[in-house]
């Protein structure tokens, strides 16, 4: 086999001779070598990439992060979940308490009897008002559990509003009823002596009454006929130990030729409250008590009073 080798720029030409062996040897030589080369550059390549490229230790590191990343959201998911049911627990309080202030708002409402409807707790409260979205409302938004807290936490603060409107209201009728003159100023005793023109017990002489008087046991209680507050309780020429109690609205009572005082000047008195003790103190004959009811400083007749019934 004859192997010709041309120069460059086709000048010279070499001539080679040998058998197929020889040449078969050049060959594999020359496949040999170019190999090397290509695993040498191959090698260089790997060296220089190695972070790139998936090796045991790279795989190792691979689940280890995704190890802690599978942790870290199990934590989450954990904590998410105690969040959860602290407002759920928070909502079911907060749906008791609301049950609890509808039951007591229709036990006041009977009880006080109060128009039908003026303040019913059964119903959900009327609102209105034109809709007002800001920019980043949107018209249709889903409703959170934050949001149905919210809600009805807003629903209990205007149950709890019903709720001080009718106290005050119940209050301010209770104060009303209980100041209602009406009643006996005893527990105990009997009518000795009427409002108006009688024969004085002292001179015999036609006097004029300003009260009535009901006779009884010494120390047997004598009770106020209305709520309201103590305005005189002390001696006073004529009545002896005297109580005065103001009951607003212009009314005022006496209590006169009292044995003892069991209140002060300044105490609020409750109606039925025993606010002092029989007696014959001042210009009395025997034990009574001797009682007035004045509207705006005029004298009325008690009768009026104490036989109307109690509001």
């Amino acid at each position: 086999m004859k192997i010709i080798v041309v120069n460059q720029d086709h000048s010279r030409t070499r001539t080679y001779s040998g058998s197929g062996k020889g040449v078969g040897f050049l060959v594999c030589c020359a496949f040999l070598l170019s190999m090397a080369i290509g695993a040498g550059v191959t090698y260089g390549w790997l060296t220089s990439n190695q972070e790139q490229m998936l090796t045991r230790e790279g795989l190792k590191n691979w689940k280890q992060a995704l190890d802690a990343q599978q942790q870290d959201l199990g934590l989450v998911r954990q904590q998410t979940q105690y969040q959860l049911d602290a407002l759920m627990l928070r909502l079911s309080e907060l749906q008791g308490r609301m049950t609890r202030l509808d039951a007591l708002g229709e036990r006041l409402t009977t009880k006080a009897k109060l128009d039908d409807g003026e303040f019913d707790f059964s119903e959900v409260p009327a609102l209105g008002g034109p809709q007002e979205l800001s920019e980043t409302d949107h018209a249709y938004s889903n409703v959170t559990l934050l949001d149905a807290i919210d809600q009805l936490a807003d629903q209990i603060d205007n149950r709890e509003q019903q709720l001080d409107l009718l106290d005050n209201l119940i209050s301010n009728r209770t104060l009303h009823d209980d100041a209602f003159l009406a009643g006996l100023p005893v527990r105990k005793g009997w009518l000795s002596s009427r409002y108006g023109r009688r024969t004085d017990p002292f001179t015999g002489k036609a006097a004029w009454h300003n009260g009535v008087d009901f006779a009884g046991k010494r120390g047997s209680d004598i009770i106020s006929v209305a709520a309201g507050v103590v305005v005189w309780s002390g001696t006073r020429s004529g009545f002896g130990l005297l109580v005065e109690v103001n009951h607003g609205n212009g009314y005022l009572t006496r209590y006169a030729h009292n044995d003892e005082s069991m209140v002060k000047v300044g105490d609020i008195v409750t109606r039925g409250q025993a606010i002092a003790k029989m007696g014959s103190s001042g210009r009395s004959t025997g034990p009574h008590v001797h009682f007035e009811v004045l509207k705006n400083g005029k004298p009325q007749d008690p009768s009026r009073y104490i036989y109307r019934a109690s509001k």
